[in-house]
């Protein structure tokens, strides 16, 4: 029988935001892992009226996520996701999950290191390495890229610190000296 601890181990491990290891399975001859991931709270908030709801009408399985390999093993994600509906509105909604690349079967750090070989190499290569069909990895690695270029930039802040270059200063300040 496995134990919490066996569970708290692989969660920490992954490192998914607001989701918790519920199952582990490995396939030795595959060199795959399979983990099923649940949330952690029970609780959405309705985009619609902004209420917080605990009334989950529905559960569903996205299957076949990839996520970085774990050492010499590919790692596949299962993730639940909970649909609520909202008591008060009756609206019914799935919170989005953060980790999850919108239109792939991928988190968003393994397109990311995707797409660090990618640059680094080609599509063949990383595909090859990752263990992902080539024209599937091409699609992500654009869509990715796209989706990365719609992200607003990042306002620039205003300057708190002025530091000042010593070696500058003193050398101009040698030779103006007779």
């Amino acid at each position: 029988m496995v134990g919490t601890e066996f569970f708290k181990f692989w969660t920490a491990l992954l490192s998914l935001p607001q989701f918790e290891v519920a199952h582990v399975e490995e396939d030795a001859q595959q060199k795959r892992l399979y983990l099923t991931v649940i949330p952690k709270q029970r609780i959405g908030v309705c985009p619609q009226c902004s209420r917080a709801c605990d009334v989950i009408k529905q559960r569903r399985t996205r299957e076949q996520i990839q996520d970085l390999p774990i050492g010499p093993n590919r790692v596949e994600l299962k993730v639940r996701v909970d649909q609520f509906e909202c008591a008060a509105c009756e609206h019914w909604f799935t919170p989005a999950v953060p980790f999850l690349a919108e239109g792939a079967h991928a988190t968003e750090r393994f397109l990311e290191r995707a797409a660090q070989l990618i640059r680094s190499s080609d599509v063949a290569n990383a595909a090859k390495f990752l263990g992902v069909p080539e024209k599937t990895l091409e699609n992500w690695y654009y869509d990715f890229v796209e989706r990365r270029q719609r992200q607003p930039v990042a306002a620039a802040k205003p300057i708190q610190r002025l530091g000042i270059d010593e070696i500058s200063q003193k050398k101009s300040t040698d030779a103006s000296s007779p």
